[in-house]
């Protein structure tokens, strides 16, 4: 990467870090991730089983919501403020504008995800907090995955409240309707829908591949099976081409829209 690419990577971090909205969000996120962690500090055995679960389920709900944010005025915000011409002109290429943009929010991310959890670690008897810790690479791979989508739509909108309503619908759609829509062609079907097609469905999707992988990894295989999924996890290579998909195609499709619609030199 470049000086100025470099430059504007740690320009993108700072502005985000000073970002009002994005303080009020890790505040929030440390506060409810310590609240289940003191929770299950003080609960009887059985309670405390479900510390880290519930957090995984705190985070398949914020993060995701937080990265759109972070990601969505990222071209656009540029856009409309009549910067990016001026920022395109400078000796950096189209694709390193983006990527140090993307880079920057995503290390702003990582800082809230790491104090989220960090805390919650930090306020958990002894014996957990490994456990919790465990589940910062995961939240990152979330994370980035859908900052990925985030930036996506902020290059493909032309303003900035078109981008912020589809950031909100993307939400919507992965993190509840999709599961829900899952569920509604299983029913229909009668049980018609192969387990192995169902596992590969939820897989496919960042956040039932979140859930799914962490569920497995914190309670044991056998509670798919409790679930009416007489299927295995998909193995770490298929998980890992799954993450990079969703981290590389939209900042790929995004550098594309970026050099058709602003130019096509740099």
């Amino acid at each position: 990467m470049s000086r100025v690419g470099r430059a504007l990577l740690i320009h993108e971090l700072l502005e985000r870090a000073r970002d009002r909205w994005v303080i009020v969000v890790t505040a929030l996120f440390v506060l409810l991730a310590s609240g289940i962690g003191l929770y299950g500090r003080a609960a009887e055995e059985a309670a405390a089983m479900l510390t880290a679960p519930s957090l995984v389920t705190l985070c398949a709900l914020l993060v995701p919501l937080v990265a759109l944010v972070l990601g969505h005025d990222a071209i656009v915000g540029e856009r409309e403020r009549h910067t990016l011409g001026l920022l395109l002109s400078l000796p950096v290429g189209r694709t390193e504008v983006l990527v140090a943009k993307y880079l920057g929010r995503a290390l702003a991310l990582a800082l809230a995800i790491g104090a989220g959890l960090g805390t919650a670690s930090l306020v958990v008897s002894s014996g957990r907090a490994g456990v919790l810790l465990a589940l910062v690479p995961p939240t990152l791979l979330l994370g980035a995955s859908f900052l990925s989508l985030g930036v996506l739509l902020s290059c493909l909108a032309r303003r900035h409240a078109t981008s912020a309503s589809l950031a909100v619908a993307v939400w919507f759609v992965l993190v509840f309707f999709y599961d829900l829509g899952l569920l509604a062609v299983m029913v229909a079907s009668d049980g018609g829908v192969p387990q192995e097609t169902v596992r590969w469905l939820t897989a496919l999707n960042p956040t039932g591949l979140y859930r799914m992988t962490l569920l497995v990894e914190l309670t044991g295989a056998a509670t798919l099976e409790d679930l009416g999924l007489a299927v295995e996890l998909p193995g770490a290579v298929a998980r890992g081409v799954t993450w990079a998909a969703w981290i590389a195609l939209p900042l790929a499709l995004g550098a594309l829209t970026l050099h058709r619609r602003d130019g096509v030199t740099g």
